[in-house]
């Protein structure tokens, strides 16, 4: 009769090992973080982009509205067309919902 052990001794990953491989880890998420942040500010200049031209338009309508009323006597086709352009601008102002303030 013969009995055989086979006998394994598993070393666990030295300290420093674990360590480099926990700051491995942390940089790929720090650079995956700095990338969302400049992601972040390119769409936030995006929509300040977005909203100083809709300023600008809106005060062009505007200027263009009291240029029309200043004229008077406009054909039905100028009132029509200033009527559609109105039109337009509470179609595109409802794709944007208002900005409530939070309450202190």
């Amino acid at each position: 009769m013969s009995i055989e052990v086979h006998h394994y001794i598993h070393f666990p990953q030295p300290p420093s090992q674990k360590l480099d491989t926990i700051l491995e880890r942390l940089s790929t998420i720090m650079a995956t973080q700095a990338e969302l942040a400049s992601e972040l500010a390119g769409v936030t200049a995006a929509i300040q982009k977005i909203g100083a031209e809709t300023t600008t338009l809106l005060a062009k309508i505007g200027a263009l509205e009291a240029a029309i009323a200043a004229a008077g006597n406009t054909t039905t086709e100028v009132d029509e067309a200033l009527a559609a352009l109105k039109a337009q601008v509470l179609i595109v102002d409802s794709l944007v919902p208002d900005l409530e303030l939070p309450t202190p």
